[in-house]
């Protein structure tokens, strides 16, 4: 699993590394603690949203996301690039899975925790 680089070791970065591996190990615990518990997701796919709401919702719908992943077999997520705004408390991704499939993530954090998510899904590189 290759993950971002920081450069600083800020906080933000750091929050959104231990999400990347918590979800690449399957760590639903840790990952849980991770997200604010009214946090929202919002999947976009070729123009469509699928909006998930609350804590337990987002956990259910990422492991069946990742379950029905590279057929079957889960996949394994790695961040290409890393953009931080401080100020707005917003981290910027670009994510490839082991199958190419990429998506670029917009997270904004509040108290230290993922509050929302707005995940675009962009195909295969």
């Amino acid at each position: 699993m290759r993950t971002c680089a920081s450069d600083s070791g800020d906080g933000l970065e750091r929050l959104l590394e231990r999400f990347f591996a918590a979800e690449n190990a399957r760590d639903w615990a840790a990952y849980a603690s991770l997200l604010h518990p009214g946090v929202e997701w919002v999947l976009v796919d070729d123009g469509a949203e699928r909006r998930i709401v609350g804590r337990e919702e987002y956990l259910a719908a990422i492991a069946a996301a990742i379950a029905a992943a590279c057929g079957g077999a889960g996949a394994v997520f790695s961040c290409l690039d890393m953009t931080v705004d401080r100020g707005r408390g917003r981290v910027v991704t670009l994510l490839v899975n082991d199958d190419g499939e990429r998506s670029l993530d917009v997270f904004d954090v509040e108290g230290g925790l993922i509050r929302r998510e707005w995940e675009f899904l962009l195909g295969r590189a």
